[in-house]
């Protein structure tokens, strides 16, 4: 049997597969470090080389997906043939899909956003991955004219953050289980948007 130092990055990655699926089935709190042992067939001390904790794994489980989300748009971002609002319109175009991708996953961060420390966590993450792709979009903008703004990067960080919070509101759950206020908190979100970027609100979708 290989020693846990061997291979440590693709063990790791395994452990987190093997966590996430865990979480998806029986819900993260109900989640026990000994049932992902059971699943994962290694000892409790080989875990803790790779884990501290059953929070450390759902921070790089968060961390992890984070990463996918950042691959997922980074050729929009970095596009050289693409204008700002191009850019914009596909940015948002790809983060749903992505996010489609990932639904089972991301109502389960949803249910967690319920946890003052794991919220902080994850806005923290948030901030720091996905917060610079934006606004470099948003500087593109600027550069060109379209979006009437004068700080690019602070503008991008108020709006993921305002997306992101989202599930911290009471009436989060009627937007997810009623269709016509979702539509209307998707129209209020667009406008905000717009708003903040100084463009037409029915120049894109989200």
């Amino acid at each position: 049997m290989a020693r846990p130092a061997d291979n440590y990055p693709a063990k790791r990655k395994e452990l987190l597969t093997i966590a996430e699926s865990i979480f998806l089935k029986k819900g993260y709190e109900q989640t026990s470090i000994n049932d992902i042992l059971n699943a994962s067939g290694i000892s409790k001390g080989a875990f803790y080389h790779y884990f501290k904790s059953k929070d450390e794994v759902l921070a790089a489980s968060i961390d992890n997906l984070l990463d996918e989300a950042v691959a997922f748009l980074l050729p929009t971002v970095d596009d050289p043939n693409l204008g700002a609002m191009d850019k914009f319109n596909k940015f948002m175009e790809q983060k749903s899909k992505f996010q489609t991708a990932k639904m089972e996953y991301a109502t389960l961060l949803g249910k967690l956003m319920n946890s003052g420390v794991f919220q902080q966590k994850y806005m923290f993450a948030m901030s720091h991955k996905m917060v610079p792709l934006f606004a470099k979009i948003i500087q593109q903008g600027k550069d060109e004219g379209i979006f009437q703004i004068e700080y690019p990067y602070e503008t991008a960080d108020i709006l993921i953050r305002s997306i992101v919070g989202v599930p911290n509101s009471y009436a989060y759950k009627e937007y997810m289980s009623d269709d016509e206020k979702r539509k209307r908190y998707l129209l209020s979100l667009r406008g905000i948007i717009a708003g903040a970027l100084g463009i037409e609100k029915h120049g894109f979708s989200l």
